[in-house]
């Protein structure tokens, strides 16, 4: 379903570098990403995401290269970011409307995801007043709610009340066994003993398969 063939990226302003990482996910597998701050994680799943560009690689979804593919992100891919990208003048409820017409979806959120994330008292407080952790659930029923596919998930639980931490884990283990799949970086061992069929830890840009 998913397929990395040889991503790599560097920054010339912070010596960072990605080495190149390759890895195929079918139907209803998650594959888990561990590494210390700065070891490339991030740059990874942005560039899975389509918010950057590698330097070579290819990103290919069902057999497609999603490079230029604007209907990737916004028809397949759910992604959230480790930093939290919202509009901090908007209210919650405007925030995942706009994000949902852009993706080709009408209304709001169903009832069962603004539950789950415990949105219902959130949707009309702007985004700037919210706590991180509140962000931080806006950001998912973004993600949640247009994701039909694939899961990019970068820190997804950071900030999260233990329930809702809960609450989205149990949903992602339903969305694997519809054939979802999922990339999951994470620091915590036990997110990745429940979700992951196979982990890779970055150290320095370069990949290691395991823990």
């Amino acid at each position: 379903m998913l397929e990395v063939r040889g991503l790599c990226k560097s920054y010339r302003r912070t010596g960072g570098v990605l080495s190149p990482v390759s890895f195929t996910l079918e139907p209803g597998q998650c594959l888990g990403v561990a590494g210390t701050n700065g070891s490339g994680k991030s740059t990874l799943l942005r560039l899975i995401a389509q918010v950057e560009k590698p330097e070579a690689g290819r990103v290919l979804f069902r057999g497609r290269d999603v490079s230029g593919w604007r209907d990737f992100p916004r028809r397949h891919l759910g992604y959230v970011p480790q930093a939290l990208e919202l509009a901090s003048g908007l209210t919650a409820g405007e925030q995942l409307a706009l994000w949902r017409a852009a993706c080709g979806q009408r209304g709001g959120v169903s009832e069962e995801l603004a539950a789950m994330l415990g949105l219902e008292s959130l949707l009309h407080r702007r985004i700037g007043t919210l706590s991180g952790g509140m962000q931080r659930r806006v950001s998912l029923a973004m993600a949640l709610s247009t994701g039909r596919d694939v899961l990019v998930m970068d820190e997804a639980t950071a900030g999260l009340d233990e329930s809702y931490r809960e609450n989205l884990l149990a949903w992602t283990e339903a969305f694997l066994t519809r054939g979802g799949c999922a990339v999951w970086c994470t620091h915590l061992d036990d997110e990745l003993e429940r979700l992951c069929t196979s982990c890779m830890t970055l150290r320095e840009g370069r990949a290691f398969w395991g823990r």
